[in-house]
């Protein structure tokens, strides 16, 4: 089981038979299928002096997180497929909510006070 994360950003989408979808993603952004079965080409990265762009079959219920950011290509495998796309947190915006809760500005109200 996978857990995800409260501050990520959750998309749900729906990838028709012979439709391909080109999403531009970040680093550590995850697909999880929930019906249907999904083709996913990861983001170009660099192996030695190629580009490389590994290719997955995800099946209904599997979950893939990607290392690289870029653009991700996916298509329906076999008719409707309907998944997550989970992209992490900003990072910057994550140690700014952090900073302030540390300052003071931005404690959460205590109940019962």
């Amino acid at each position: 089981m996978t857990t995800i994360d409260p501050e990520s950003t959750v998309q749900p989408l729906r990838v028709l038979r012979g439709q391909t979808l080109h999403i531009p993603v970040r680093a550590g952004t995850g697909v999880q299928v929930l019906a249907g079965s999904l083709q996913v080409r990861e983001p170009a990265r660099w192996l030695s002096d190629t580009a490389v762009r590994p290719l997955h079959r995800i099946a209904e219920g599997q979950w893939l997180r990607l290392e690289d950011g870029g653009w991700l290509e996916m298509e329906a495998a076999a008719g409707e497929v309907h998944l997550l796309l989970v992209e992490p947190a900003e990072p910057l915006a994550f140690i700014w909510r952090r900073l302030r809760a540390l300052l003071g500005g931005g404690a959460p109200a205590r109940q019962g006070a």
